[in-house]
């Protein structure tokens, strides 16, 4: 299939999925992964969890790290408000994902084009949103072989967001493995420093224990990506 051929029939594929409303989460999840990701993705588990946990509830939802592949998390998001009511925000630092999606999202989603963490630190002034039912962390990849950099950012997100967490929350950041077989075998070797310095493997979220040490949660979900529910 030739570039332009694809390109055309996601397009409208995108279109068609944009009218599509669930009555389940379930069913939206189980959809979802079959047409723009992967059933066995090892995202989707934790991602069910956390929409279950919301469970129909009209939210506003905010995610750093807007999809352009993978999980495609932003056009599931999106169809979570779509279905059951809520706004979702997603922000990314450069133009393709959203010009991706802009063709793809309800009027229930708006697109960001700037940096994660001074976005989060203003969220209020920039949504008008004054709760926030569920986060998803998931901006600055995870360079294995050199994984403080993104692990900092992620930190510093937390740290953006932390004043916004209110009972009931729900907190998801990608690539924050629970062991090591998610680690690729060339980043072993410094994932074993990095634990023996910080305590804790390498990933997005690998500092939240730090970040919120004062605030009660519960893991949810802890495998390649964390779930959190504060209390």
């Amino acid at each position: 299939m030739s570039k332009w051929k694809h390109r055309i029939i996601t397009l409208i594929w995108s279109i068609v999925w944009k009218t599509k409303k669930f009555s389940d989460v379930d069913s939206l999840v189980e959809a979802h992964f079959a047409r723009w990701s992967d059933l066995n993705h090892q995202n989707r588990e934790g991602l069910n969890i956390a929409l279950r946990s919301i469970d129909r509830t009209e939210v506003s939802i905010v995610e750093t790290g807007t999809s352009a592949y993978g999980t495609d998390s932003s056009r599931l998001f999106d169809a979570y408000v779509r279905s059951f009511g809520g706004e979702f925000f997603s922000v990314d630092i450069n133009t393709y994902p959203s010009n991706r999606l802009k063709f793809a999202k309800s009027p229930r989603t708006k697109f960001f084009v700037m940096d994660s963490v001074d976005f989060l630190s203003n969220l209020q002034q920039l949504t008008k949103v004054k709760t926030v039912g569920l986060f998803y962390l998931d901006s600055w990849d995870v360079d294995w072989a050199d994984p403080l950099a993104s692990a900092e950012h992620g930190r510093n997100e937390m740290k953006a967001i932390k004043s916004q967490i209110s009972q009931g929350t729900i907190l998801v950041i990608d690539d924050t493995p629970e062991s090591m077989e998610w680690i690729p075998e060339e980043g072993k070797e410094m994932a074993v420093r990095f634990q023996k310095e910080f305590g804790v493997l390498p990933g997005k979220g690998a500092f939240f224990k730090e970040v919120f040490k004062d605030r009660d949660f519960t893991i949810l979900y802890h495998d390649y990506n964390l779930v959190l529910k504060f209390r």
